[in-house]
């Protein structure tokens, strides 16, 4: 087939009046609006466009998946939570109906470099160190240890090498942010270093702290030994099923689609032959590369995502995109912009059959494949990181059109902004990381948290992952639990018999009710500002409780109303589940819930009025325990909050179990270090007292004889004082005047002790101290 195309675009997309923004290429937009008025922040052209499927209602959307590595941290919780924000927007309040697909990279270089080193490293604990050989284990750490800084030095002195002169802006960002990233490297390595000499000779512990420099020499050195496919496979599926597992407990919805590049492999070969015979490939020493300048040459943009059309791709964009165990030959590239479509396999790596030699896909043509398999020759939405704008994302639209020989295969690009920790983005290669389990595991972050953290920061733009960032989420979801607990007490009452009608309180809150729907209606349609959305919400939230307060009679039917409208706009973004009409989560529906809240309310009384007749009865300490164990902890399971009000009866919402759970481990750990803090002054108490009395054990008579130095050497037999010195000599009067004030006052200690019990009484109080000590050391 000739060189020489006329391209085209799509059936629904308006050819004839393509868009021209500032510093990009032609954007071509759909022929008919819908009339939802949604705009969105389009990649394609760094602009707020009118957004439109290309065909009717269906919006045809794909998203970059994992690459199954290691597990998914909250940089990725980031971009697939957002984009669940908005595949929600668009389906639950747009109304679209949106065909969801992801990918699974089960191919990659950090998944075959992964797979090697644990690989490596159990073969090398078994065989070389034989589980036990520590001498070993050191000379060998030494020797990584060497090459890591020897790496990081190398690294150093490149960047480290002027800028070139005229370089823009993007290009001295990214030179910062890379030395950023090399300082938090030698930081890291100097802490493995630390690790490392704290391990000493404890086998166990220098394994696992050397683990990762170990691994890296063992790869560079034995890498291209592993020869087991399976090995790939089995590592990848492994993180595959805990990403998924990772989604389901964020709540995230299942793509409509999930596709795998292990399982496309003999349709990237087709793919790849299709642009070389359309004339944008040819084949290299390493690799099948695309041909950019022939693409160029035949009327095509590229790239589409940098602004300006920058087409000189820096070395740190072509590792990114071509991995790193893949490195070109000298001279084998027409272009230095050409990337790899097929790479051809190294001793050590997966391979797969094809007309050119066994390899494997390269990274950008697995997702122009599987997309164009799925959706089509174009599709509506593609979504991703802000870090796979260029080259993954162009380089994907360049193999697509030069393949399909289209001029646009993405309508619209959706790119989210990193998640940033200490001013870097969250990354695996930079190890600055934490993982979605630890999050929810360990820092106690709730699904429902993390979405309210997100639902506040511009979906497009990056944010950071804080304490006070986190804090303010929870507040937000302390609030939201308060609300609508108030709003079910409002609902459970028997509302008919109260006056009816609008008074003044109540058209206030109508009125913000509706200027709030307009605000939220008017915020998602402007590029999905959940921004403003979660702020006029959270006011009509406000609002509403400072209503509930005012002390006038509450309209149960505008707190439905308001508190119906709340839960909806939630449900929407996903932080309320279920399918009540209010609340965060489902309690009951029909007669269970109706006798579920006759029997609280009948409890509720009971209670308080077994406090009122406790308080009366001055029979506090019996009966008021028990009450507060009915809040505090039986009631727990059946996910019920009793909050006692001394004005007035105790209020009773519902909540979920696993909060209440949660807060009474946490009471009662609190508790323990109450309990523990106050043993421990306790014990030190009890140790100072019986220190202070085994000193007056004896009796006064006794009390210049049991003494350490040997000043005296004869002792009146009745009193006890000394009579002659050391050297033989008589003790004087004035000495003696002396040493009979000291007697008298240990003395007088003497008999405070015997009024005390004595020794028994000092027996008593060292067994006591026993006990203490023994319960802390059982606590620890």
């Amino acid at each position: 087939m000739g060189r020489n195309h006329t391209s085209k675009v799509a059936a629904g997309l308006d050819g004839a009046n393509p868009v021209k923004r500032d510093r990009h290429p032609v954007w071509y937009p759909p022929l008919k609006l819908d009339g939802n008025g949604l705009k969105v922040m389009n990649s394609l052209t760094e602009t707020l466009e009118d957004f439109a499927p290309r065909d009717g209602r269906v919006v045809r959307w794909y998203t970059c998946g994992p690459t199954v590595y290691d597990l998914s941290h909250m940089g990725h919780a980031r971009a697939y939570l957002t984009f669940d924000i908005i595949r929600r927007i668009m389906e639950d309040y747009f109304g679209y109906s949106v065909l969801y697909q992801m990918n699974i990279t089960d191919i990659d270089d950090k998944i075959i470099k992964r797979a090697r080193v644990g690989k490596l490293l159990d073969d090398f604990k078994e065989g070389e160190l034989h589980r036990s050989n520590v001498e070993k284990l050191v000379a060998f750490t030494a020797e990584a240890v060497a090459a890591a800084e020897s790496n990081l030095a190398k690294r150093k002195a490149k960047l480290s090498e002027p800028i070139p002169e005229g370089a823009n802006s993007r290009v001295k960002a990214d030179h910062e942010e890379k030395m950023l990233e090399l300082q938090l490297k030698e930081s890291q390595l100097a802490e493995t270093k630390e690790k490392i000499a704290a391990a000493k000779d404890d086998f166990a512990a220098l394994f696992a702290a050397a683990s990762g420099v170990n691994g890296d020499l063992l790869d560079e050195r034995n890498g291209h030994t592993i020869s087991d496919q399976q090995i790939f496979e089995d590592h990848a599926r492994k993180y595959e099923c805990a990403f998924f597992e990772d989604m389901q407990r964020l709540g995230i919805r299942d793509p409509d689609i999930v596709s795998r590049v292990t399982e496309y492999v003999p349709q990237v070969v087709e793919f790849v032959q299709k642009i070389i015979d359309n004339g944008f490939a040819y084949v290299g020493e390493t690799s099948v590369f695309f041909d950019t300048e022939a693409y160029i040459r035949a009327g095509h943009d590229y790239p589409k995502l940098k602004p300006g059309g920058d087409r000189n791709t820096t070395e740190e964009e072509m590792a990114e995109g071509e991995g790193t165990l893949t490195k070109a030959v000298e001279g084998e590239k027409r272009s230095s912009n050409d990337f790899a479509l097929w790479k051809f396999s190294k001793p050590g790596e997966p391979r797969w059959p094809s007309p050119w030699g066994a390899g494997r896909p390269g990274w950008h043509i697995e997702c122009s494949v599987m997309a164009s398999d799925v959706l089509g020759e174009n599709m509506d939405i593609h979504s991703g990181g802000w870090d796979l704008k260029f080259p993954h994302h162009d380089n994907e639209c360049a193999q697509s059109e030069a393949c399909n020989l289209h001029n646009q295969w993405v309508n619209y690009f959706l790119h989210c902004g990193h998640l940033h920790i200490k001013g870097l983005k969250m990354s695996k290669s930079l190890k600055n990381f934490i993982t979605i389990r630890q999050a929810l595991d360990d820092l106690g972050v709730t699904p429902r948290t993390m979405r309210l953290l997100f639902l506040a920061s511009p979906w497009y733009k990056p944010m950071n992952f804080s304490d006070q960032s986190l804090d303010e989420a929870k507040e937000k979801e302390r609030v939201l639990r308060a609300f609508f607990g108030s709003v079910d007490i409002v609902l459970r009452a028997d509302n008919w018999k109260a006056t009816q009608g609008v008074n003044t309180y109540d058209r206030e809150l109508l009125g913000k009710c509706i200027e709030a729907e307009a605000a939220v209606h008017a915020a998602l349609q402007d590029n999905f500002d959940t921004v403003v959305a979660l702020q006029q919400l959270m006011s009509l939230v406000a609002a509403t409780n400072q209503y509930l307060l005012s002390g006038e009679r509450p309209s149960a039917t505008l707190v439905r109303k308001v508190g119906c409208y709340v839960t909806k706009m939630f449900r929407v973004f996903g932080v309320v589940e279920g399918s009540d009409d209010v609340g965060l989560q489902k309690q009951g529906s029909g007669d269970d819930e109706t006798r579920f809240i006759e029997v609280m309310n009948a409890l509720v009384r009971f209670r308080d009025e077994v406090r009122n007749a406790a308080k009366e009865q001055k029979a506090v300490a019996a009966f008021l325990p028990l009450c507060d164990k009915v809040r505090d902890e039986w009631l727990v399971d059946a996910g019920v909050r009793l909050e006692d009000n001394p004005a007035g009866p105790t209020a009773w919402k519902s909540d979920e179990p696993a909060l209440l759970r949660k807060e009474l481990a946490e009471r009662r750990a609190q508790q323990e270090g109450d309990r523990k803090k106050k043993l421990t002054n306790q014990a030190e108490t009890k140790r100072r007292l019986v220190e202070k009395w085994r000193q007056f054990v004896h009796p006064p008579s006794d009390f210049f004889r049991r003494q350490d130095e040997k000043k005296y050497t004869a002792y009146d037999d009745v009193t006890g004082l000394p009579t002659t010195t050391a050297t033989g000599e008589e003790v004087s009067e004035k000495e003696l005047k002396k040493l009979s004030k000291e007697q008298a006052k240990y003395a007088k200690s003497y008999d405070e002790f015997v009024s005390k019990g004595g020794v028994t009484w000092l027996q008593e109080q060292e067994a006591e101290l026993a006990s203490m000590v023994a319960e802390l050391e059982d606590k620890k």
